[in-house]
């Protein structure tokens, strides 16, 4: 994705959307934005970047035409690099039953979140059927995490893939608004093999003044090996208008990079596949409090697993501010790891917004020893004009009891300026 003809390709493309602003049809609408990067971390050598990163989409109304670009270029102390994440360009046929794109797109199948250069075809069969087909060549879709640009993280092993979707409503005795979706990805050309998904959503109705039972499960099966990849289970009951119980299983990867504080330090702290068994309660107050709790058991590749308690509490404050407290306990045999999480948002006026979180883990294992780890985050938000968006973030970490133990300071700016809209329509 990276490289000279990934640098041609971009240049070629902003050389040609400089020349088509100039007079755009008149059923056309072109926006887009400029995004300006710095984080200062000192965990990582280097720990200074700088990054650009350019938004355009285009689209012509009376023929249906679209195009998107997405791409970045950005500089640390001792490299550059620059990347062209989306390019295609799509067109619907047959009063917008077909519709065929072609270019470098992101997609999210059994082979996970990532992009394709290549082809995709989409048809409406009725307003209860759509098919889509696809083949392509896989890369890293990494925007929304950075500063990462390692090739081979976050993409599908194979070079080559194909694959096709069905999703299909159904009409199901006893449920509303179900749903089926399936699909096959074949990688090729590397690590040969055959991926299976399946998905089903739809609302059991149990009869007489009992409330519909939600319910929602997907799988992705890898044919190779003969194992279920991953999985997600859930069935929700609402007792009354504001409580509810449900149920929850899902094996799953986390991401190796995550995006926001309490994904990090909280939420996806522990790494590897996990399965987890899940059955909570939610409940809303009168006042503006939702709380909740979940009995939990989890078995990891790595880290503590065992039993354990779930609890959360959400509180909204007055002037559209937000409380909100996650606490966690896990354990096992010699073992076992505890969480806390406290975020609070508060606006300070029509335009600023504060954000301040804080997060303790303390562990326990008897093969990795005792680990505390303690990080809290201040961020602004603040929208200088309807166009141009700045925030800032500062960010401090501890983690001590282990060899591998460090301290963290992160600091970090995001510049976006939301270009003018030009055409039949603003976007935004």
């Amino acid at each position: 994705m990276t490289g000279l003809p990934s640098l041609l390709s971009g240049l070629r493309a902003l050389l040609c959307v400089s020349l088509a602003t100039g007079a755009l049809p008149a059923r056309a609408a072109l926006s887009g934005s400029l995004e300006t990067r710095f984080q200062s971390d000192s965990y990582f050598d280097p720990g200074n970047y700088l990054e650009q990163w350019l938004t355009l989409d285009y689209r012509r109304r009376d023929e249906g035409v679209t195009w998107g670009l997405l791409g970045n270029w950005g500089a640390s102390s001792d490299e550059s690099w620059m990347n062209l994440h989306r390019l295609f360009v799509e067109k619907p046929f047959f009063e917008n039953s077909l519709s065929a794109k072609a270019g470098r797109f992101e997609r999210i199948d059994a082979a996970g979140f990532y992009t394709l250069d290549g082809l995709e075809a989409r048809w409406q069969v009725d307003s209860g059927m759509r098919w889509s087909i696809f083949i392509g060549k896989p890369g890293r879709a990494g925007q929304y995490v950075i500063p990462h640009r390692d090739e081979d993280v976050n993409r599908p092993d194979s070079k080559y893939l194909a694959g096709l979707n069905l999703s299909r409503a159904l009409a199901l005795g006893g449920f509303e608004q179900a749903r089926l979706s399936l699909g096959a990805c074949y990688h090729f050309s590397g690590v040969d093999t055959m991926k299976l998904d399946g998905g089903f959503s739809g609302n059991w109705l149990p009869g007489g003044d009992r409330p519909p039972v939600a319910l929602n499960a997907s799988l992705v099966l890898d044919t190779r090996d003969g194992f279920i990849e991953s999985f997600d289970v859930q069935a929700s009951l609402p007792l009354d208008g504001k409580s509810q119980l449900w149920l929850r299983g899902r094996r799953y990867d986390p991401p190796d990079r995550s995006a926001t504080f309490a994904d990090r330090f909280y939420r996806y702290y522990a790494r590897g596949w996990q399965t987890v068994l899940e059955a909570g309660y939610r409940q809303q107050m009168d006042v503006p409090i939702t709380w909740g709790g979940s009995l939990r058991g989890i078995a990891r590749e790595q880290g503590v697993e065992g039993a354990g308690l779930d609890l959360s509490l959400d509180w909204q404050l007055d002037q559209g501010s937000l409380l909100q407290g996650r606490a966690d306990w896990l354990g096992g045999d010699d073992e076992h790891t505890g969480g806390l999480y406290l975020g609070y948002q508060r606006p300070l006026n029509s335009r600023l917004l504060l954000a301040v979180n804080g997060a303790l883990r303390d562990e326990r294992s008897h093969l990795d020893g005792s680990r505390s780890v303690m990080a809290g985050e201040v961020r602004l938000d603040w929208m200088w004009t309807r166009d141009l968006h700045l925030s800032g973030m500062l960010e401090l970490a501890r983690s001590r009891g282990r060899p591998e133990d460090y301290d963290q300071l992160r600091f970090g700016l995001r510049l976006i300026y939301q270009l003018p809209a030009r055409g039949a329509e603003d976007y935004r």
